[in-house]
């Protein structure tokens, strides 16, 4: 059950300045004390806020819009220019002409009338209202009860009644208007109610976030075509991936994968909620969530699960997974050859060592320049310790003899210094931006890369003291 809190605070995400309105055919707005001819009619829409339609005055103050297709369920906004003040209103297929009444210097007391779905939720937060001072008095004497090591049982059993009493006025509502998207607001806003659990506090706590996790969904009608248009699902299920889940790629794909799953039979919720994956984590810029990127790819666009997609956009998002690939952390890096300044070619591979650190860099590269003094210093403090670190000129052509006056100038000289004219390392994978830095393990397997440089001496120590820990368990 949602607290008082959280029920009155979802009420203001819904119903900002306390309005709901929805028109089948018609929405009629009789607006006071506003000047401006035209309305903005807007909606939710993920987390994306869209413009529907344009709204313009038949006389001052009075906006009638007609609807020429039926406006698909969820929550839409008005406008009012020109600071964008709005009041959001439920659209509903049971309403057919809605008559709305407002002044924009008093948003608070909008009158609506037409809409049985409105009128459900307008009597709800009036209840929540009566409620709300009672219940904030009741949770500042428990607070200072607590602060002054006092009882407050009593003053807390109140508080629980009064969240049991909200709660069945939810359900009310729920059962009596299974059908009327008030109800599908407050269903999808419920809180799961985890059962008790047996063990040790440890087993305990696994248990229930376990369940939690396994049915924190279950309140949200995936089918119900509303459920997108309305404020709560992104954060929802950005909740779920973000602070549900454990921030790892595999972990995070299959969290990905349940989403898009209950999504499937919504054709319109996948196809956002897939695009908008995607899109997000094409942007990451955490070390080693590319790897997300390149699952999604790889198991929907390349699997046709998102036919919407055209021919020449979809082959530009395999192209970039592939360019992704084999540089993903967890794989072993592609053994290339680069050369020194006499041409003696050195052999990725062939760098024997327990770690090795590779920076791919060019010498009229800014940050290259900014981060190489951290790269020049870590590798004095670390070389004795057995790693070794390869540097590879990105420069080809002509420019490639720029690479070696370079090394001086920025005090490489102890690094394995490499470039290549022809750049033959293109072959395997592609350096699309320097400086790219890149730890390995005995097997050139990538353990970490992209960390900023910085960062290098703590993050290659903490790797090192990990592996040892683990080594000294088995």
């Amino acid at each position: 059950m949602m607290d008082m809190k959280n029920i009155i605070a979802t009420c203001v995400i819904f119903l900002f300045c306390g309005s709901f309105i929805h028109s089948q055919k018609n929405i009629s707005v009789d607006v006071k004390n506003y000047d401006n001819d035209t309305l903005i009619l807007g909606y939710y829409y993920g987390d994306k806020t869209l413009v529907k339609d344009t709204i313009l005055a038949k006389s001052k103050g009075k906006f009638q819009y007609q609807v020429k297709d039926s406006l698909p369920e969820g929550v839409y906004l008005i406008l009012f220019k020109p600071d964008n003040k709005f009041i959001q209103y439920i659209a509903s297929k049971q309403d057919k002409n809605v008559q709305v009444t407002a002044d924009v210097k008093d948003l608070e007391n909008v009158v609506i009338k037409g809409s049985t779905d409105n009128e459900l939720f307008y009597e709800y937060l009036e209840y929540l209202k009566d409620k709300r001072p009672k219940a904030d008095e009741l949770r500042s004497k428990i607070s200072k009860a607590k602060e002054e090591n006092k009882p407050f049982e009593e003053w807390q059993k109140e508080l629980d009644d009064m969240d049991k009493a909200v709660e069945a006025y939810q359900e009310n509502i729920i059962t009596k208007h299974p059908n009327s998207v008030t109800a599908l607001l407050l269903k999808s806003n419920k809180e799961v109610t985890i059962p008790p659990f047996d063990g040790s506090e440890e087993e305990i706590q696994v248990k229930k976030y376990y369940f939690y996790k396994s049915h924190y969904f279950d309140f949200i009608d995936f089918k119900h075509s509303a459920v997108l248009r309305t404020p709560f699902l992104h954060q929802k299920v950005t909740n779920y991936i973000n602070k549900m889940t454990p921030q790892v790629p595999d972990s995070i794909n299959l969290a990905i994968d349940v989403v898009l799953k209950k999504m499937e039979h919504n054709e319109d919720m996948y196809r956002f909620f897939l695009a908008d994956f995607v899109n997000k984590y094409a942007q990451m810029k955490m070390v080693g969530q590319d790897a997300i990127y390149v699952y999604l790819v790889d198991q929907y666009y390349s699997k046709g699960k998102a036919p919407w997609v055209s021919e020449e956009t979809l082959q530009k998002m395999v192209e970039n997974a592939n360019d992704l690939r084999p540089l993903l952390i967890g794989k072993k890096i592609p053994d290339f050859i680069s050369y020194r300044e006499d041409g003696q070619p050195v052999s990725l591979y062939s760098v024997k060592s327990p770690y090795t650190v590779v920076i791919f860099w060019a010498p009229d590269c800014g940050h290259c320049k900014k981060i190489m003094p951290s790269v020049v210093d870590f590798y004095a403090k670390n070389k004795d310790k057995g790693v070794k670190l390869l540097a590879v000129c990105t420069k080809g052509g002509d420019k490639a003899k720029t690479c070696w006056p370079a090394i001086q100038e920025k005090g490489m000289q102890d690094f394995i210094n490499t470039g290549d004219e022809y750049q033959r390392y293109s072959k395997y994978f592609k350096i699309k931006s320097t400086p790219k830095i890149f730890i390995l393990d005995e097997n050139k397997e990538i353990l970490l890369k992209d960390l900023p440089a910085e960062e290098l001496d703590r993050v290659y120590n903490e790797i090192v003291k990990a592996e040892e820990a683990e080594k000294n368990k088995k």
